[in-house]
């Protein structure tokens, strides 16, 4: 399974940044995207300078309703009319007005084979949740903002799939010390890769503390588990 940031606020060699996350994920059998950042425009350039077809999609994943997670989807002719899109409870209109069909998840559940969501959780009135990647043997955890806590989605993911995490990657949202300790309790020996909203001082203290699992993460890296 190959997974490529196709865009997060650090940008690869050649490519664009902008406040907000899109990861592409390929199994082999299916096709689909995390998140969708926050401007069609840089979201259509990385895609096409990374040699992702949006448009060939079989579904797509929104971690919460903000618009740096969902922006993306808004380019009309971006991605396929009827696509299914997974989403936690909140509004799906704006997703509707382009012709996508979201799909609301209350719980985790099986996308695909080897896709899950996971959660979602709640963090005020927001809903959250995660997506989970692999077999029990190996599995690879994406994070949008990570608002519920990134430990409590690795631990959401734990407690309802089992197996090992080998990967934490995406938005952590400045959590404190506590909270990546804890996360680096929970996932075990997991690679930890912390993009988007996760601030430079959560940076830091992974890198400095857990030097061997720390992970740079921007767009176009690219990943396979």
């Amino acid at each position: 399974m190959r997974l490529v940031v196709l865009v997060d606020n650090e940008p690869g060699p050649g490519l664009r940044a902008d406040w907000g996350l899109s990861i592409y994920v390929d199994s082999g059998s299916w096709r689909a995207v995390f998140d969708a950042d926050s401007d069609p425009a840089v979201l259509e350039f990385n895609a096409g300078k990374l040699g992702v077809d949006l448009g060939s999609l079989d579904f797509a994943v929104v971690s919460h309703h903000h618009l740096d997670h969902v922006g993306g989807f808004l380019g009309k002719g971006l991605f396929r009319e009827g696509m299914p899109v997974y989403v936690p409870p909140g509004p799906t209109d704006r997703l509707e007005s382009v012709g996508l069909r979201p799909i609301v998840v209350e719980s985790t559940r099986e996308l695909a084979p080897g896709a899950h969501a996971v959660g979602p959780l709640q963090a005020g009135h927001l809903h959250e949740m995660a997506l989970a990647l692999g077999s029990a043997g190996s599995r690879a955890l994406l994070v949008g903002c990570s608002h519920p806590g990134v430990d409590a989605l690795a631990a959401r993911a734990a407690s309802d799939l089992g197996g090992t995490i080998s990967f934490v990657m995406g938005g952590f949202h400045a959590p404190s010390r506590a909270v990546l300790d804890r996360l680096a309790e929970i996932s075990g020996s997991a690679r930890i890769c912390p993009g988007h909203c996760s601030g430079d001082e959560a940076k830091a203290y992974l890198r400095s503390k857990y030097p061997d699992r720390y992970c740079e993460f921007r767009s176009g890296l690219v990943m396979d588990i």
